[in-house]
């Protein structure tokens, strides 16, 4: 079986959640999976399995499997290990942070996030915000630290579709991202730290999960 298969076939499922093709409950069998990714059952089946292990799927008896419907303490817990997580991220990039390329790329996501929340794109919004954070956590080259981000981040997709979801979520959301890039361009470490921790704390209380 190709690793780049099995690969190609999780990412691709990920999307799915990400887009809200599959939401929470809905049933994934492998044929099904197959026929959708147009490809054999088993580098599917590896995908299945890995996402298991990564906790967006769960498997609920011998023949269903089921994209998991997080609990509200799960959430908490995930945005909690987030803030810590990204916290650290943001002050080693504010310490990384001299080079003027990198800090252009995170004004102009920040432009684009300002002229997409005008037009209520919520779903072109999320995915800025995301390249946003992973590009804050790439200056701040850490590798292990971003491995364990985006692990975390992962479980994030089972509920994107609760959070930024209204145009006062999104303004808070970009004012704070405004005071981020602000602690970063002056390379305020510790301004950095707590102003991402506090960002992402908010976020989780900008979900909607009721």
């Amino acid at each position: 079986m190709s690793f780049s298969l099995s690969l190609q076939a999780r990412k691709q499922i990920e999307e799915f959640i990400l887009d809200g093709a599959l939401l929470a409950e809905d049933k994934i069998t492998e044929r099904d999976m197959a026929k959708r990714l147009g490809m054999s059952r088993a580098p599917v089946r590896e995908a299945i399995r890995e996402l298991i292990n990564a906790g967006l799927l769960e498997q609920i008896s011998a023949r269903q499997i089921i994209v998991r419907q997080l609990l509200v303490t799960e959430v908490e817990e995930i945005f909690s290990i987030r803030a810590m997580l990204e916290g650290r991220a943001a002050a080693l990039a504010a310490a990384n942070l001299p080079n003027g390329q990198q800090l252009n790329r995170l004004q102009v996501l920040h432009e684009q996030m300002i002229l997409v929340a005008d037009s209520l794109d919520f779903p072109r919004y999320f995915d800025l915000n995301i390249q946003f954070h992973k590009l804050i956590h790439e200056i701040a080259n850490a590798p292990r630290l971003q491995g364990l981000i985006d692990q975390i981040m992962r479980e994030s997709l089972l509920f994107r579709s609760r959070s930024l979801v209204n145009e006062a979520h999104i303004q808070s959301s970009i004012q704070e991202h405004s005071q981020i890039l602000i602690s970063l361009e002056i390379g305020d470490c510790e301004l950095a730290k707590l102003l991402m921790t506090r960002h992402i704390q908010n976020g989780f209380n900008r979900l909607e999960l009721v």
